[in-house]
């Protein structure tokens, strides 16, 4: 649906006043949204449209890794989909697909939500996330953002889905067990070279 406003606000945004903009609803000239306890809300778009703001939407391309150690995956990610969306905005994070305090990810998540993207290219869904993907593509039905994934296009049955689901969840919780363990174990020599 995108940003509405009240019809206060949107008076304001229009400089005019509640009855010229009553008027023009009955005159067909602006289209308010009735909420379900009968309030009117003025779109964006309709704002937009009568101020002569033209569509500023933009395509954005996501890339992700876990860790440092993986710069390299991230740059190759970058590269990939800047070499087919050459235009696009870039927004990246090296932090785990479980987090979603990722820096990248909530800024493209602000554009989406203030209806400025039109497409994220990712070259994975787990690049954007790890768990709970289909919410982060409900979010951006809602502001008519299309997710397009580049490498893995192939159609899973719900039990192929289930599984993936499952070994993404588990790979980064071993991944997060054994990089703890590594740091215990690189504190011990350390302690034993002093």
């Amino acid at each position: 649906m995108g940003k509405i406003y009240t019809i206060r606000e949107a008076c304001d945004i229009l400089q005019i006043d509640a009855t010229t903009l009553r008027r023009w609803d009955r005159e067909g000239k602006i289209h308010y949204i009735r909420l379900s306890n009968n309030f009117r809300r003025v779109p964006k778009k309709e704002i937009n449209r009568i101020l002569g703001i033209k569509n500023n939407r933009v395509d954005a391309v996501y890339a992700r890794v876990s860790s440092n150690d993986q710069k390299n995956d991230l740059y190759n990610q970058i590269n990939r989909l800047r070499s087919s969306y050459p235009d696009a905005i870039v927004y990246s994070d090296i932090r785990s697909g479980l987090k979603f305090n990722r820096r990248g990810f909530n800024e493209l998540l602000n554009r989406i939500e203030n209806d400025e993207i039109n497409n994220i290219y990712i070259t994975h869904k787990d690049r954007l996330a790890r768990f709970c993907f289909g919410s982060i593509e409900s979010i951006c039905k809602m502001h008519n953002t299309n997710i397009i994934e580049t490498d893995g296009n192939e159609i899973l049955s719900a039990n192929e889905g289930l599984t993936m689901d499952l070994i993404s969840i588990i790979t980064s919780f071993s991944a997060r067990l054994y990089g703890l363990r590594s740091h215990k174990m690189k504190n011990i020599l350390e302690a034993l070279k002093e």
